[in-house]
């Protein structure tokens, strides 16, 4: 094994898999404010490894504290075939971003330029932080990719669906915008991209124009034709997100596959709104959150959770919070008669 500190890519210019045989390579990009969400991701990746591979994981963050890095490292600590290293690939897209015509967040730079930044590995997975893994990572990294693949991913059924309602099939330009994938469970093909794009090609992709999805856009485009898709349960969304309307406007077949992937999710992705740490009712939320009671973060979710609550009501009472639960269940069962003296008491507690 290879063993490299944390120290970030200012010094360290090339990033070694940390094992030399078995290699399980996983990389998530993350902010500062994501970290206590990525620890429930990386809770539940552990969970779920198996004692015949080695697990080699990246966090790509130029925000990341030291204390976050002492607490992310802790969670893979229970598993000896488990290493985490934090790198700061900033000096490698700081140019880029400076010259930028569009803007566009510094994680999305780092899913981009991931082939040249990770230069000593031939194939990734990468995964969004608002994950929870229930199988076996390993597995969905030693899925054969065909010839010619320079990525796999599941179908973005949301995308899809959005086809029909308030995307133009020809946004993208793509050969065939059904074969869309979700960028934020990824099997990549580095070497094949390495040896069949430049990062000056990438870069300049994505500032032809705004893209409305950014890197996920820009990688479905440059890899149009030549992208796999992976079995639906590798990336789930679950029901009651915004998701669920988009994806019940896409192709019948994909709305079945959806529904059969529901019960048996390989990795639940909350990929729309609401977040299952803003509102724990969302499908899988109970997932989500048997994870986050074991995080070191849990009180700052829920001193989040209650931030934003607090917010909604004010702002939408009619849609959250227990003031806004309260006015709807008077609205609905206060008889006439009392109405009056309802919109009295509403009056003096400024509702």
């Amino acid at each position: 094994m290879i063993n490299l500190a944390a120290e970030g890519l200012e010094r360290i210019q090339e990033v070694f898999p940390a094992y030399q045989s078995k290699n399980i390579a996983v990389v998530f990009e993350s902010s500062e404010l994501f970290v206590p969400y990525l620890s429930v991701a990386l809770d539940s990746l552990v969970d779920h490894i198996s004692k015949g591979y080695n697990y080699d994981v990246l966090i790509l963050s130029n925000e990341i504290k030291d204390y976050d890095e002492f607490e992310l490292k802790r969670i893979v600590q229970k598993a000896p075939n488990v290493t985490l290293r934090i790198i700061n690939p900033h000096h490698l897209i700081e140019e880029y971003m400076r010259t930028a015509q569009y803007s566009y967040l510094e994680v999305n730079y780092y899913r981009m330029l991931l082939p040249w930044i990770l230069k000593r590995y031939d194939k990734v997975i990468n995964l969004g932080a608002d994950v929870i893994i229930n199988h076996d990572i390993a597995d969905l990294f030693n899925t054969k990719l065909n010839k010619g693949c320079y990525m796999a991913g599941a179908p973005d059924l949301g995308y899809l669906g959005r086809l029909r309602i308030d995307i133009s099939p020809d946004y993208l330009g793509m050969t065939d915008p059904y074969t869309y994938v979700n960028a934020d469970v990824l099997l990549l093909n580095l070497r094949e991209i390495r040896r069949n794009f430049s990062q000056l090609y990438f870069m300049n992709l994505w500032q032809e124009r705004q893209l409305m999805c950014a890197e996920q856009d820009a990688l479905n485009l440059a890899f149009d034709g030549h992208v796999q898709h992976l079995d639906l349960r590798w990336n789930v969304f679950p029901e009651r997100m915004t998701s669920e309307e988009h994806i019940m406007h896409a192709p019948e077949e994909s709305i079945a596959e959806w529904t059969t992937s529901l019960s048996d999710p390989f990795i639940i992705h909350y990929a729309a709104v609401p977040k299952p740490w803003d509102f724990p009712m969302v499908g899988y939320g109970y997932s989500w959150w048997n994870y986050a009671r074991r995080s070191v973060y849990y009180e700052e979710i829920i001193r989040r959770m209650c931030l934003i609550a607090v917010q909604n009501s004010e702002n939408h009472p009619q849609q959250i919070g227990v003031k806004g639960a309260l006015v709807n269940y008077f609205k609905k069962h206060t008889p006439k008669w009392l109405r009056p003296l309802a919109r009295k008491i509403k009056r003096l507690l400024k509702w």
